[in-house]
């Protein structure tokens, strides 16, 4: 049987772990402290954890704390390490620069501990380059003689043009801090 592919969650669960030891119950609580976006219920993670353990990607381990009720941890297993790091240095997606900006911030945040920074810097490179073809595309968008725009689709045109000027400022800020180390 062929392995499937792992979803953003599952990324960002190996994500967590990357960063020291966790349980599922610290997973649960650093996404709803910071991670709006994904559902943090016991429902979700011990699932989630229950088929990264199967695949062999974390490893498990029952942890004593002062004699109260064990739980356990989990590491990454180097094949869970080289699953994740393909992910940080696999190619930005259209979806993320257009729609799914989080999970292009998720990966960067992760990416500080994991990647080189030239491979950082190559990333928000690709990065501000599918910025700069989206940004084009937007702006052939309202030339259109054939239909002018309207007020309401005139402002959200203008709001969406605004996000990307501020998601090149943002790329141009990290790249300048990364390689000033």
């Amino acid at each position: 049987m062929a392995e499937r592919d792992l979803s953003t969650l599952e990324y960002i669960v190996l994500g967590l772990i990357s960063r020291a030891p966790q349980s599922g119950y610290s997973i649960i609580s650093a996404l709803e402290a910071g991670i709006h976006r994904w559902s943090a219920s016991p429902g979700s993670i011990y699932p989630i954890l229950k088929r990264l353990e199967k695949a062999e990607h974390i490893t498990g381990e029952l942890e004593a704390v002062y004699e109260t009720r064990p739980r356990k941890m989990y590491h990454l297993t180097p094949a869970g390490e080289r699953l994740l790091d393909d992910w940080l240095r696999g190619p930005i997606s259209d979806l993320e620069v257009l729609e799914d900006r989080d999970v292009a911030l998720i990966k960067f945040q992760f990416a500080e501990a994991r990647l080189t920074p030239g491979e950082i810097v190559a990333w928000l490179d690709q990065y501000e380059e599918l910025t700069d073809t989206y940004d084009t595309q937007h702006r052939l968008f309202p030339e259109s003689d054939t239909d002018p725009l309207s007020l309401h689709p005139q402002l959200v045109h203008e709001m969406t043009m605004m996000e990307i000027n501020m998601q090149r400022t943002w790329i141009q800020m990290a790249r300048r801090r990364v390689l000033a180390g």
